[in-house]
């Protein structure tokens, strides 16, 4: 991906007067409606009714920005009463508006072309409704010459009514495709829970398998996954992302006891991911001498954050020398992830809903791939090419010797390495650290009026024992993100 550094950056706050208004109604579902504001209706600010406005994290200079935008209310759910019509802004210039349409898809989200964006550097577009009652920010947006890779956004953990959820697989899926525009969801039931005595269903599973099949995977558009969540008092628990569908579900009751049974059971290709390390109230924390064979740790859910003791959101219950940085110097090397773990089968929702276990907003996986395809997100999860955020979608880049994160670099002992990091949002960035084993080795607080593209750099210590470094950053409301660790192993 061409560096941040590179390019222009372009603020928030210059968004230039380039509008353009496109009717819309009847909250989508296909059906026609007004482009006339109802005012003798309830405002739209008291209905708690907001746009989700969601375009691709990076676009090529010149081409026409698919954008895809969803009414909601406060809670994230689907808003189907609002009639009126969308206004949208750019921060450059140099944006293009012709032959606009918005289109209401048949699940209800409204597809909006025509928007091109010609200028190279960080870009925003904001969203209106009539009167400028609501608006909102897309996410920023990276505009590039010529872009070899894209950004993909999804949730590797969460549940239906097969197991701890709410609603059924079907509802699962179509609200992370159609509800919170993911680009790809994994439904990770549980392969048994013991408070509620249930147990996943083998059969029910193979039906879910062909539905996704059928129904949410279309490369370019929706990757679908189902996988599980290999459930363990003894070791932690699992969450397995499947390649293919298995022969025999590897569960714990099917002798699949281990964790390394586990990875020799799953279909090659398949992705493992390390569940909440640190553990919480209700959910096992993971053995430190199980791990290791696992591509990904979850480093934040809504149980909390699950990097290190001490953080700004806790989980309910943490256990010492279980977190991610007491893996790592243990030798762990994995890629990091933040999900939703989501009961109320709500993968994406840009609100949440706390629960006494689940007391923060849903978490998100970035992808830096080359296509949306299921093996194209799967090849950036087995390369740790992903970062992790507290539901936000920041830009991220972050590169040691030009290497991108996920890399294993072998240098020579001695070496220098040349670490580098860029972040991007809507929101100002309060912190930005690159970090390593004893912490922070780099530290960036930017001036307010340059905040929301911030990039940092440092050359680490000459490399004698292997080691790692990874970007973090903080936004002003809290918000956080996690480059997946560059791991550097000396000769």
């Amino acid at each position: 991906m061409e560096s941040f550094r590179a390019i222009a950056k372009r603020g928030a706050a210059a968004l230039a007067a380039a509008l353009f208004l496109a009717g819309c109604g009847g909250g989508g579902g296909g059906e026609e409606g007004t482009s006339a504001a109802r005012e003798d209706d309830t405002p739209v600010t008291e209905r708690g009714t907001f746009l989700h406005i969601i375009a691709p994290s990076v676009a090529k200079a010149g081409e026409e920005l698919p954008i895809r935008v969803r009414v909601l209310t406060q809670a994230g759910l689907p808003d189907y009463d609002f009639e009126g019509a969308f206004k949208f802004e750019a921060s450059s210039q140099q944006a293009a508006f012709q032959d606009l349409t918005v289109e209401p898809m048949q699940e209800g989200w409204f597809d909006v072309s025509g928007v091109t964006l010609n200028e190279t550097g960080v870009q925003f577009l904001r969203g209106l409704v009539p009167n400028d009652t609501v608006q909102a920010l897309a996410n920023a947006i990276v505009v590039q010459e010529d872009p070899e890779f894209s950004i993909y956004w999804g949730d590797l953990n969460g549940h239906s009514d097969l197991s701890t959820g709410a609603k059924a697989p079907g509802v699962y899926f179509w609200y992370a495709k159609a509800v919170g525009l993911l680009d790809f969801a994994v439904l990770t039931d549980n392969d048994h829970e013991d408070a509620v005595q249930k147990v996943l269903d083998e059969v029910a599973f193979r039906d879910v398998c062909q539905v996704v099949d059928e129904e949410y995977n279309e490369d370019g558009l929706f990757a679908g996954f189902v996988g599980f969540e290999w459930t363990s008092r003894e070791y932690g628990n699992r969450l397995v992302t499947f390649s293919q569908v298995p022969d025999v579900l590897p569960t714990v009751a099917s002798g699949v006891d281990t964790p390394a049974k586990l990875r020799a059971a799953v279909p090659e290709g398949s992705v493992i991911t390390l569940a909440h390390p640190s553990g919480s109230k209700e959910s096992s924390p993971a053995d430190p001498a199980s791990v290791g064979s696992e591509d990904l740790v979850e480093i934040y859910s809504t149980l909390g954050i699950f990097e290190t003791a001490g953080s700004p959101r806790p989980t309910t219950q943490e256990t010492a020398g279980a977190f991610v940085r007491d893996l790592l110097k243990g030798g762990f090397r994995a890629g990091f992830v933040g999900t939703s773990d989501t009961r109320l089968s709500t993968p994406g929702n840009p609100r949440g809903f706390s629960m006494e276990d689940h007391p923060w907003p849903n978490g998100l996986t970035a992808v830096v791939a080359r296509e949306l395809t299921r093996e194209g997100v799967l090849e950036a999860l087995r390369a740790g090419r992903c970062y992790a955020t507290t539901g936000q979608r920041y830009l991220l880049e972050f590169t040691v010797d030009g290497n991108q994160m996920g890399s294993e670099l072998t240098v020579p002992n001695g070496h220098q390495a040349e670490v580098y990091g860029s972040l991007g949002s809507t929101s100002k960035w309060a912190r930005v650290e690159i970090v390593g084993p004893a912490g922070p080795i780099a530290e960036l607080t930017p001036a307010v009026e340059d905040a929301d593209v911030v990039e940092l750099s440092v050359t680490t210590d000459p490399v004698s024992e292997p080691t790692y470094v990874y970007l973090r950053g903080v936004d002003e409301f809290g918000g956080m993100a996690w480059s997946s660790p560059v791991y550097l192993i000396p000769e």
